[in-house]
């Protein structure tokens, strides 16, 4: 049977990769704009292409010509704005608009599915705006979207880490 095909967004050094892998699934490529965390990522995964560059000013239709069936596309935009620790700045955040761009790689490469997964508070940051604007984006290109906040320990992993999938 073939192995469903994966790209991971802002994937750091690869754990939801990880994960997906421990599944049966491959990853087809990987995108993480820190060079240092990106080298650590393909060291992880030595069989995984992967881009260093900073996905907002990347060609997504050129990636798609060279990566034509992409099944599901995971990754999780950078929290830092949303995070209860630092300064989470909210609306006046650039980098919490960068689901903006995992929402129009998933309009360019229409996989079956896609996760997205942040820090909990994505879910309620400006009284839910980035959560409805999430949803809405992708919901305007035809998928259903569940939002639930999951903790990590109720699914065997040994830590109490709270996250937010989409």
């Amino acid at each position: 049977m073939n192995k469903l095909k994966v790209v991971d967004l802002f994937a750091g050094v690869g754990g939801l990769s990880q994960g997906f892998i421990s599944k049966g699934f491959e990853i087809e490529f990987a995108i993480e704009h820190n060079k240092q965390i990106a080298k650590s990522y393909q060291l992880n995964h030595p069989t995984t292409t992967v881009y260093d560059e900073d996905i907002s000013v990347m060609d997504l239709k050129e990636l798609k010509s060279i990566h034509s069936t992409i099944d599901v596309i995971i990754g999780g935009p950078l929290c830092q704005g949303f995070s209860q620790k630092g300064k989470r700045m909210s609306i006046d955040d650039d980098r919490n608009f960068l689901f903006k761009k995992f929402v129009e790689t998933v309009e360019i490469f229409k996989p079956k599915y896609f996760v997205l997964e942040n820090v909990p508070n994505i879910l309620t940051t400006a009284n839910g705006f980035f959560k409805d604007e999430i949803i809405k984006g992708f919901e305007e290109l035809g998928y259903v979207v569940n939002a639930k906040t999951l903790n990590a320990a109720d699914f065997g992993v040994p830590q109490n880490r709270k996250r937010a999938f989409l």
